[in-house]
């Protein structure tokens, strides 16, 4: 999911790849991994898996086939929602967090913006009025002209009034957003607040996966299509730290 839009084959267990990505690799990245695991019998014509899966064996001398990409392109829009496992967040040290999905049962009162980031197969950053379940139906949604069949997205914890008050009494404040001027950021949402029959208001088309804390992504993961979607909800900070002390620790890192 992220940052490669692939659908990869390998004998290594979700931790070792996730690891593999982050510390072990030649092709050495540094930021968050995010991949989910999916069942292993999905076929679709769209990808030449059986054939390719024929190389996804050990080596002589028993090393594992670490990694095989079976497709690069337009890959989210063909595997079914039905066919996803986990959700795997990688922190840069290479620890591993597991996600599993949950019914979404969270009720929105109207007159909020919310802030998301696409993450697969766009990166934009979108201010919009809508919860998440609508945002989802909306990208995916065939008629709208910046949609696709599915995609992943997230939502970033961002106090909107809260950063308002603060540039109003120093203009000199920092963004929050990174990449994005904080005047150009107020702009921004003074034009989707004044008008709340607009969609959506894209602010930036960078990603910032890598570049703010996992701790500011809030509620949890959606990958959303025409038949619905799926969500993976992120513990709380308080949770983290008690259930999943070693990635806890890594997100300092």
């Amino acid at each position: 999911m992220w940052p490669n839009y692939a659908l990869v084959a390998s004998n290594l267990p979700p931790e070792d790849f996730g690891r593999h990505y982050t510390v072990g690799s030649s092709r050495y990245y540094h930021g968050q991994v995010i991949f989910a695991q999916i069942q292993d019998n999905f076929r679709h014509d769209f990808f030449p898996i059986d054939r390719l899966l024929e190389e996804v064996v050990p080596n002589a001398a028993g090393r594992p086939k670490r990694t095989k990409f079976i497709a690069t392109y337009r890959v989210l829009e063909h595997i079914d929602l039905s066919v996803f496992m986990d959700l795997f967040i990688t922190s840069v040290d290479g620890t591993i967090l597991r996600l599993q999905q949950k019914p979404y049962t969270q009720t929105h009162q109207s007159g909020f913006i919310r802030t998301y980031q696409e993450i697969c197969p766009f990166s934009a950053i979108v201010l919009s009025h809508m919860a998440p379940p609508e945002f989802g139906h909306y990208i995916t949604n065939p008629e709208q002209p910046k949609a696709a069949p599915e995609v992943m997205f997230t939502q970033i914890d961002f106090n909107i009034d809260e950063f308002l008050a603060q540039i109003e009494t120093n203009p000199f404040h920092n963004s929050p957003i990174p990449n994005v001027h904080p005047h150009k950021l107020k702009e921004q949402i003074l034009e989707i607040k004044g008008n709340p029959t607009k969609a959506t208001k894209a602010i930036s088309l960078d990603s910032v996966l890598g570049k703010i804390s996992f701790l500011k992504l809030r509620t949890g993961f959606w990958i959303a299509s025409k038949k619905g979607e799926i969500f993976y909800p992120i513990p709380d900070p308080a949770t983290l730290e008690s259930e999943h002390p070693k990635f806890f620790r890594s997100l300092e890192a």
